[in-house]
């Protein structure tokens, strides 16, 4: 009797399970959806089936602004924002986009009362970009970024900053000041600013712009990276990851306002911005004379607080990541140095550096020197005395010569001052084809120095040496 009952416990177990389960579905883990690196709440959770990810109608379309539809006589949904018109109908996998007939790799189907949609159809035909993140099992969705001109009529700061060929990628303390002072909504403002300056009594790096944090060079950059020649090259862009989580600790969405401003040497800020640019991040804002011009107009300032320090306020993911978006490797500056009809390799170090001089930018390389046939332009020729930028015409009589009708790579020591070029070179004077090298000079002076037989390919090993003049190998890391 004992042996019966469990026999029929059994089986009652796993007939349960078999009503229970739905081949079609995908329930092997919980699916996220983001949009704009927000959390979707959902009353019922997203499905997939046939390789696409499905959830409740209402919700997506009220997610972008659309006025949503039921007719219950035809189960037709619909959803309808600005100029565009989308419905879907249960059970069928044709869909109309503003009375086109558009073919559905899966059709919609109800779920426990809830209508479930194609999430990427809907949200494509509205404008957002849709990505699947395997590992974490997450739909990222951006919706369309539209870009906030924030000039000043009669300000001749803001005037100069019209004149750039993108001007949407700077702005005046006096633009960003208009901006806080009115609670301009989802703008981001970083300050990448050394920390041990900001132990100076009289440092401008001691009293940021007020409600501000900051970042400094180790919290984005360093070794082991995994586009450099060797896991001990310093200086280069870390993780999509670790961009992601202090952007998430600043708040930010891929639809905010990025700025960022730095203090003194304002190369810091063009190469955080370039590194947010990695992520696919459209709006993102070098502030014009940093710091120092906030300062100087004296605009609110506050305490030092150091970002990775604080807590997570989004869960910020890249809209488009790409880390060798505008990043030359070292094997393309070889071969840009070899065909200088179509490439200009420009350095944009010190006179000193250049000269193969040991100078106290010179920690971190293996050695001096510079690279033949390289161009020497210093990053500080695009300043003015007041560290501001220039205005275009100025940039287009020091840059427009050298770069007609080439592509071009900057470098410097570590990719930091070689950023402020690019975004000069870039979204001053409009250049196309301007590419960042992230490993510089440290990375080829190392492939160049005694310590790395072994450790890079002896063929790249040759052809960097060979394109290296005024060398001294220091046989191990300046320090």
């Amino acid at each position: 009797m004992k042996k019966l009952a469990v026999v029929f416990l059994a089986l009652t177990l796993v007939l349960g399970s078999l009503i229970s389960y739905q081949p079609s579905l995908d329930a092997a883990a919980v699916i996220r959806v983001l949009i704009d690196g927000q959390p979707m709440q959902l009353d019922v959770a997203p499905v997939i089936r046939a390789g696409r990810v499905l959830i409740p109608f209402r919700a997506l379309f009220e997610a972008f602004g659309a006025t949503v539809g039921w007719d219950a006589a035809t189960e037709t949904v619909t959803g309808q924002r600005g100029d565009t018109t989308i419905a879907l109908v249960l059970g069928r996998n044709v869909a109309t986009v503003n009375g086109r007939n558009v073919t559905l790799d899966v059709a919609p189907f109800a779920l426990t009362g809830r209508t479930l949609v194609p999430l990427r159809f809907v949200a494509e035909n509205l404008g957002a970009e849709v990505r699947w993140d395997e590992a974490a099992r997450t739909v990222v969705v951006v919706r369309q970024t539209v870009l906030r001109r924030v000039r000043m009529e009669g300000q001749a700061q803001s005037q100069k900053l019209a004149a750039y060929a993108n001007q949407d990628a700077f702005i005046s303390p006096a633009e960003l000041n208009m901006l806080r002072e009115r609670n301009e909504r989802d703008v981001v403002v970083i300050g990448v600013l050394n920390p041990t300056l900001a132990l100076i009594p009289l440092n401008a790096a001691r009293s940021p712009i007020d409600g501000t944090f900051a970042v400094w060079r180790p919290d984005y950059s360093g070794t082991n990276s995994p586009l450099a020649v060797a896991p001990v090259v310093s200086g280069m862009a870390f993780s999509r990851e670790v961009m992601e989580n202090l952007l998430s600790r600043a708040g930010a969405t891929p639809a905010s306002m990025i700025v960022v401003y730095a203090a003194d040497a304002l190369h810091d800020a063009a190469r955080f911005m370039w590194q947010i640019r990695q992520l696919g991040h459209r709006d993102v804002r070098y502030l014009d004379g940093g710091l120092n011009a906030w300062q100087a107009a004296r605009f609110p300032t506050g305490r030092f607080a150091r970002l990775a320090e604080q807590p997570l306020l989004t869960e910020y993911r890249a809209p488009n990541f790409d880390a060798t978006r505008g990043n030359a490797s070292i094997q393309t500056v070889v071969s840009a140095l070899l065909n200088p009809r179509e490439w200009v390799v420009i350095d944009t170090r010190s006179p000193d550096e250049f000269a193969g001089r040991s100078t106290a930018s010179s920690r971190g390389a293996y050695g001096t020197g510079r690279l033949l046939g390289a161009v020497h332009i210093d990053w500080v020729n695009a300043n003015a005395a007041d560290r501001t930028l220039k205005t275009r015409a100025e940039m287009a009589a020091i840059f427009a010569e050298t770069i007609r009708g080439r592509n071009v790579i900057v470098f410097c020591q570590s990719g930091v001052r070689s950023s402020h070029t690019l975004v000069v070179l870039r979204d001053v004077l409009g250049h196309e084809n301007v590419f960042n090298y992230d490993g510089s000079w440290i990375e080829w002076s190392y492939v160049a120095s005694e310590v790395s037989v072994g450790h890079v390919p002896s063929g790249l090993q040759i052809q960097v040496r060979s394109l290296t003049e005024l060398w001294t190998d220091n046989r191990g890391e300046i320090r």
